[in-house]
């Protein structure tokens, strides 16, 4: 080294590369990452949640259903929901319109079961892929509300009967 008025004069290095640093900086990223991967799930099903607390509360203080378990959202004429719960030992299903907030109550065990819809869907309407079946009421009767796409790509809807299977409605081909 070299000594220049009494300081010392340092030949200049290449800096070298630090793999501590980079480990830490990539640590951070994916936490960063995964934070706001998590507040971003957290915000989008809250509203679920939000009216699936509210749904069981309603059905509670108008029923006396107990063990409530399984809801399910409709779309198809407004929002309906439906919750599984017992009363005196046996399954029932409380139905709610999301606009009114009126609620029915129905006996579930004696009908189709979601196996038994899978089955007859995939039988009788060539269903390739099944997109939802959803328990609701129509003309108060519980049903069964179906989206599902057929072997030929087109999408389909039907309304069936819960007890039997008969078709309410059908839309076929969109």
């Amino acid at each position: 080294m070299e000594r220049h008025d009494n300081f010392r004069v340092q030949m200049t290095r290449p800096k070298r590369f630090s793999w501590s640093k980079f480990v830490v900086v990539i640590l951070a990223a994916l936490i960063l990452l995964a934070a706001a991967f998590g507040l971003y799930a957290y915000m989008a099903l809250r509203p679920m949640a939000k009216a699936e607390s509210t749904v069981q509360r309603v059905v509670k203080d108008k029923t006396s259903l107990t063990n409530l378990h399984d809801l399910t959202v409709d779309y198809r004429d407004g929002t309906t929901y439906a919750v599984l719960g017992t009363q005196d030992g046996k399954q029932k299903v409380a139905v709610m319109h999301g606009k009114n907030g009126q609620v029915k109550v129905f006996d579930y065990g004696k009908g189709l079961s979601k196996k038994s819809l899978k089955n007859k869907l995939q039988d009788q309407y060539a269903a390739k892929r099944i997109y939802s079946a959803n328990l609701s009421e129509y003309q108060n009767t519980l049903v069964w509300e179906v989206s599902y796409q057929s072997k030929d790509g087109s999408l389909n809807y039907l309304t069936l009967d819960y007890q039997n299977g008969t078709v309410y409605r059908a839309v076929n081909g969109i």
